[in-house]
């Protein structure tokens, strides 16, 4: 009996004397101001801090008015002490101890040019349009076992026929998956 109480004594006291373990992540952007969603959460404006339970990877967004929105990740690596069963250690130790994660975004001025916009959107359309006709013509297989590509090189599809979805880049045609019939063109049936 003598035992079990100075146990659940020795227990009490390592309890009362255990220390915690804070964790930070710290957000800054130039300029400041900005408004911070982490993991679709908002968090308020830069400079500002949140707590965080677990280490890994977080989507980040960024706002600022006059300035692109800023769209990616942050990570939070473990500290050493942080590791399993290390862990164990330093939760239980009478210590005060942090782990501060610090990410830093820079934003770049809004370009609000709209036909230069469209123009790089253009662009970057016949740069991929090129891309994916070049990559049907000479398939990759073909040239690693010594064999031409029997395959005609695929049509050009015109910028105007461009959509989604569809093959190659085209429009799907009306009444596919992709495009349904709208219901005034649909034949009535004959009674």
């Amino acid at each position: 009996m003598r035992t079990i109480a100075l146990s659940l004594g020795l227990s009490l006291l390592m309890l009362a004397a255990a220390g915690c373990v804070r964790r930070t992540i710290s957000i800054t952007s130039t300029p400041s101001e900005a408004l911070v969603f982490v993991n679709e959460r908002e968090i308020g404006r830069t400079p500002c801090e949140v707590d965080f339970l677990f280490y890994g990877e977080y989507d980040v967004r960024l706002k600022l008015d006059g300035y692109e929105s800023i769209v990616g990740s942050g990570t939070a690596s473990a500290p050493f002490w942080d590791f399993i069963g290390a862990d164990l250690v330093s939760e239980m130790a009478p210590l005060d101890l942090e782990s501060r994660v610090e990410w830093h975004f820079t934003f770049v001025p809004a370009d609000d040019d709209f036909p230069s916009l469209f123009e790089r959107a253009r662009s970057m359309r016949t740069a991929v349009l090129e891309d994916k006709a070049l990559a049907e013509v000479a398939p990759s297989g073909a040239a690693q076992s010594g064999q031409t590509a029997a395959q005609p090189p695929a049509p050009k599809v015109k910028p105007a026929e461009m959509g989604s979805s569809g093959a190659q880049g085209a429009l799907p045609s009306q009444g596919s998956p992709d495009q349904p019939v709208p219901p005034t063109e649909l034949e009535r049936p004959v009674p």
